[in-house]
């Protein structure tokens, strides 16, 4: 038999939440869909992990299909493969499974397996949005690749953007203008207050805001990454963005969660925010848990006259706008918006500025699911 079929990988995005979670009723709609389409069942095994995640595998005549969900991402990745002639067929079960799932985006590769077959390409990165349009950068060179224990890194050159930093392909900075994204994280909070004694960096292992804050002599500066990986090979390979940064006397670099640095830290005059805004890939707790969670803890970190910086999303990501104008005002007060366009992002992006609200602390008693 010739070693050749169709094979769709599809990605669900911002699905039902309540059927992501329900392995009963995720089984029944494959069951519904294979039948529907008179694709033989073979067998079926379904699991729910805990606390959260599905995954589904069905043996069918002609190959497989596959389901495993993210709930707290409201995300399924969606594998089907057949070696039947019929090529329609993966494509309409695609399209029932996308009617019963309901996700508000599909991004779906069609590939003709055999010999040969092409998974990745070589010469290029793609960087994925959310916003209706992905972004992809030519590999003049291939600096440095690495699976850490939290994610893919990934140090390019590109001819228009010189070094780039990528993480799960997701882009970071770029040396091309990461003058223009440090600053606009560092310069608002010179602006609300001249003298910065103590400033803890939450992420940025990237070391580029933490070079441009110390433009102003802060006396002590905290950077606080989980991933050593992404220090390790920013120290090494984007010197031209975090020059000796790292290494100053006044900054002392902890690898850790920043939620256990901000339980233990007082005082703080201010906090950068430089991390995700989307940690599903980092930690099994919901999103919107882990953000209320840690704006309350950065609030708590600061004295009384504390203000903050944050990294927000995409000018189109209008779920996380939507989150961060429901979250912020329960934590911070006098919160300010502001949009930069990021030549290497190709959009542009928001960042906001706030002060500590002391009312904040009565109102971090957490928020349902």
């Amino acid at each position: 038999m010739k070693p050749t079929g169709t094979h769709i990988v599809a990605e669900f995005i911002y699905c039902s939440k309540k059927i992501l979670n329900n392995k009963k009723v995720l089984t029944s709609i494959l069951k519904q869909g294979l039948k529907q389409l008179n694709i033989d069942l073979i067998s079926i095994k379904s699991h729910q992990f805990n606390p959260l995640g599905v995954t589904i595998i069905a043996v069918v005549g002609e190959s497989h299909v596959a389901i495993h969900t993210y709930p707290e991402a409201r995300h399924a990745s969606i594998d089907i493969f057949t070696c039947s002639p019929d090529k329609q067929k993966p494509i309409q079960l695609l399209h029932f499974l996308k009617k019963r799932i309901k996700p508000k985006t599909v991004r779906v590769v069609e590939l003709q397996r055999g010999n040969p077959i092409a998974i990745k390409e070589k010469d290029w990165i793609t960087s994925f949005t959310s916003s209706g349009f992905e972004v992809k950068y030519h590999i003049k060179k291939r600096v440095f690749s690495k699976r850490s224990k939290y994610q893919q890194i990934d140090i390019i050159e590109n001819e228009n953007f010189g070094t780039i930093l990528f993480l799960d392909n997701d882009i970071q900075i770029s040396e091309f203008d990461a003058d223009i994204y440090n600053a606009c994280l560092v310069t608002p909070l010179i602006k609300r207050r001249k003298k910065l004694k103590k400033v803890a960096v939450m992420g940025g292992g990237d070391g580029g805001v933490l070079k441009e804050l110390l433009k102003y002599k802060p006396k002590k500066v905290y950077l606080v990454d989980i991933d050593k990986d992404v220090i390790k090979a920013a120290n090494k390979y984007l010197q031209s963005i975090c020059k000796n940064a790292f290494s100053r006397k006044n900054v002392e670099v902890i690898i850790d969660d920043a939620n256990k640095f901000l339980d233990i830290t007082r005082g703080l005059d201010a906090v950068i925010y430089d991390l995700t805004m989307h940690p599903e890939a980092l930690t099994k707790v919901h999103r919107i848990e882990f953000l209320n969670q840690i704006f309350s803890k950065m609030n708590k970190s600061l004295n009384k006259n504390g203000i903050i910086s944050l990294q927000c999303c995409s000018e189109f990501d209008k779920v996380t706008m939507g989150l961060l104008k429901n979250l912020l005002p329960k934590h911070f007060k006098h919160i300010k918006y502001s949009k930069t366009f990021i030549p290497s992002f190709c959009e542009y992006w928001v960042f906001a500025t706030a002060k500590v609200n002391p009312v904040g602390y009565l109102l971090s008693s957490g928020v349902k699911k």
